[in-house]
């Protein structure tokens, strides 16, 4: 002890050159930054923003969760992996059993209430912080007003994720103590519609939010006016199943994204998946996910997870059914590009080549083509992957706006032209798989037909969306939001491969799913259980 404090008195004389004393002993660590210096710190303003779109890079929590959500519940696909025993919470989804200790819901809920709660906290400490810029000049106040919108924008669509599958859910608008986790109520789901409705209408009409129409290439993938309205378009189709006037404000959010002229239809349908699909005047938003040797988090790990098992060394989950294969139509290249099967080819970087090979699992005979990376776009470990995940996509708008009008009883030839715009996009992409040496599926010439509008549109935009979006994790919320999830699950346990999946669905309870009993544990029971389960 007396040689510590002599060592100690020593250094503090060396420091001070007359004495130790309190005010050095009360400093901050040097690389330790407390709420006050971080946000005088330069650049805070910025890095709090890029903490909030890292909820997009959960890989358990948000990207395997949404493609075991989104896609492997349904009927367009089924869970694979290596056997039964791998992840069968996951096959519990679909076979309409989940309870309130399922993995994929709990971690689901978790990362996106961790993904608010970084909102929560950047838009309570940012308006009052004298935010500097990377340079220490004062951070513009413009500027700054565009951070605050990007991270409502953000928390909004966070909160979205959460009711599309639980439905109401606890509204946290500020950073909780522990004594607040007994105080915890679910809004109802209007609750939380109206909440994101007040947020998206707020950032598309505030002058400081960037536009999509003068985005700069170093801001591709960040949230802009359009790309709130969309998701409000969105919203508003989602939330019109309890609420049938909610179509009209559906239509009119769409046509504000569509009139902007900001987007297009990419001429290619495979490109838009392909290395810098992003690029493209299709993405409405994207996440995107760059394999960088400095960072190797940036990657992502859904190819890995998604792709065949075996020699390809992926991981064999999420393998689309044949009941999906079958919807698509003769002439269809789009069917090309969502699937890959056992015999295809694709070169290896040493000149060799990657032959699929489905043998050593049970699978459907299908992985999905939109996340498979030919070896030579897999990033360091094969799970550290330059992809993009594209939440928003130009030809989803086209068809929301289409189906709002059908539902809001508009015209019915302006529908039909917009389903058309999709569908003779895809009539007009190539025939071919450009990163491939050969595959098994060969897709004729013939032109996809238009759709007329003497037929049944509501049908028609129905599946346009499946085969257009499929494989994108929409699937779920779509069949949710149509009130037809329960009995087309139902249905489809009848027919063959099924192996009875969706057969114990509900009507009355499988419309949502449970909240995580741990989150209904730690509140002490103030969070409540949804119905039947």
């Amino acid at each position: 002890m007396k040689k510590l404090s002599f060592i100690m008195l020593v250094w503090c004389l060396v420091m001070t050159g007359t004495s130790c004393s309190d005010e050095f002993l009360d400093r901050t660590p040097p690389g330790n930054l407390t709420d006050e210096t971080f946000y005088k710190s330069p650049d805070a303003g910025f890095k709090s923003l890029i903490t909030c779109y890292r909820g997009f890079y959960d890989f358990w929590g948000y990207e395997a969760a949404r493609a075991e959500l989104g896609n492997m519940t349904t009927d367009d696909s089924d869970k694979g992996g290596s056997d039964a025993g791998d992840r069968p919470f996951v096959t519990d989804l679909g076979f309409g059993r989940a309870i309130a200790s399922n993995e994929t819901l709990t971690g689901y809920w978790t990362a996106r209430y961790n993904a608010i709660g970084n909102c929560n906290v950047a838009l309570e400490k940012l308006p009052e912080a004298d935010l500097i810029d990377a340079s220490g000049a004062p951070l513009d106040e413009t500027l700054k007003n565009r951070y605050l919108d990007e991270i409502r924008f953000l928390r909004a669509m966070f909160y979205f994720e959460l009711a599309e599958v639980f439905g109401g859910v606890p509204l946290v608008t500020k950073t909780l103590t522990v004594d607040d986790r007994t105080k915890l109520n679910r809004a109802s789901s209007k609750e939380i519609f109206a909440f994101i409705e007040s947020e998206l209408l707020a950032v598309s009409s505030d002058p400081a939010m960037l536009s999509a129409t003068s985005i700069q290439p170093g801001e591709i993938g960040r949230a802009t006016k359009e790309a709130a309205l969309a998701l409000l378009a969105r919203s508003y189709l989602f939330f019109a199943k309890d609420d049938t006037a909610l179509y009209a404000k559906a239509r009119d959010a769409a046509k504000k994204v569509i009139d902007s002229k900001a987007f297009a239809l990419h001429p290619q349908f495979q490109e838009i998946f392909l290395e810098h699909g992003y690029k493209t005047k299709e993405a409405v938003f994207s996440i995107i996910m760059g394999d960088d040797p400095a960072i190797p988090i940036n990657g992502s790990t859904t190819p890995v997870y998604c792709s065949p098992r075996g020699a390809t060394g992926g991981w064999g989950f999420d393998m689309p059914t044949q009941d999906l294969v079958k919807e698509f139509e003769p002439g269809d290249p789009r069917l090309l590009f969502t699937v890959i099967q056992p015999g295809d080819v694709f070169p290896k970087v040493n000149g060799t080549k990657e032959v699929l090979d489905f043998s050593t699992y049970p699978n459907t005979g299908y992985h999905n083509r939109k996340v498979y990376l030919p070896e030579i776009r897999r990033g360091q470990g094969w799970g550290n992957d330059a992809w993009t995940y594209h939440p928003i996509r130009y030809a989803d708008v086209l068809l929301m706006y289409a189906e709002a009008l059908i539902e809001s009883g508009g015209s019915k030839a302006e529908a039909a032209d917009y389903i058309n715009q999709v569908r003779k996009r895809a009539s007009g992409s190539m025939r071919k798989d450009v990163e491939a040496v050969s595959r098994v599926t060969s897709i004729s010439a013939k032109a996809l037909p238009d759709v007329k509008a003497t037929d049944d549109l509501r049908k028609a935009v129905r599946h346009e969306r499946r085969v257009e979006l499929a494989m994108e994790y929409h699937r779920l919320f779509d069949l949710i939001r149509w009130n037809t999830l329960v009995p087309t699950m139902k249905s489809y346990a009848l027919k063959p491969g099924s192996n009875g999946k969706g057969g114990n669905f509900t009507a009355g309870k499988n419309e949502i799913f449970p909240v995580p009993q741990i989150e209904i544990d730690r509140s002490g029971g103030s969070i409540t259980q949804n119905p039947n389960y």
